[in-house]
């Protein structure tokens, strides 16, 4: 028994492809890939030029160059910043020790609240990279230091950003997220090989 659905041979009263799309059907889906070819373009947009991104931290080229120098030779790169027309800072690129302390530091004090968390966390990258603040100039180890000797320069340091006032503080979060953004960005995964 057949159903009317079943295909018979010779007979050729149903269509056996759909109809073509319609002119209306096809400009319609051209536009809709278009806009999707539009805003895959878009999102696959090339990243800026290192130099592009140099720029907007105040970085030439070349003065990249001497920062990667500094920091792959000495160990550090240090720069210094006016806070007021009579007030310098100077901060120092951290080293992987600091990194560390710092995140054994957070990990023991269990901080429930974001901003305490920032604040501390503040607090321990501002003493790893202080040079001086003004008249005051606080020691840092150097390379080949015993870990005692390390850690006792950083704690004075410490002490000293703990005993420093709430808006002198926060002046000098200010200046050193804008000393580490250039870091960063000059540091940018891949660009060191280009130097």
């Amino acid at each position: 028994m057949s159903t009317a659905d079943d295909v018979r041979i010779g007979d050729f009263s149903k269509p056996i492809a759909p109809a073509s799309p319609t002119k209306e059907a096809l400009e319609s889906a051209e536009k809709q890939l278009d806009a999707d070819a539009a805003k895959d373009e878009a999102a696959l947009k090339p990243m800026k030029s290192y130099e592009e991104r140099l720029k907007e931290v105040g970085v030439t080229r070349e003065e990249a160059a001497e920062i990667i120098d500094a920091v792959l030779l000495k160990g550090y790169f240090a720069k210094e910043y006016n806070i007021t027309k009579r007030i310098k800072v100077k901060f120092r690129t951290r080293s992987a020790r600091d990194t560390e302390r710092a995140q054994d530091m957070l990990e023991a004090s269990p901080l429930t609240m974001a901003t305490h968390y920032n604040d501390k966390l503040g607090r321990y990258l501002l003493a790893a990279s202080l040079e001086f603040f003004g008249n005051d100039k606080l020691e840092h180890s150097k390379r080949g230091d015993s870990k005692d000797a390390i850690e006792a320069s950083y704690a004075a340091r410490l002490n000293y950003v703990e005993n420093m006032s709430d808006p002198a503080l926060r002046v000098l979060f200010d200046k050193l997220r804008v000393f580490d953004t250039m870091i960063g960005t000059v540091l940018a995964e891949g660009t060191i090989e280009n130097f």
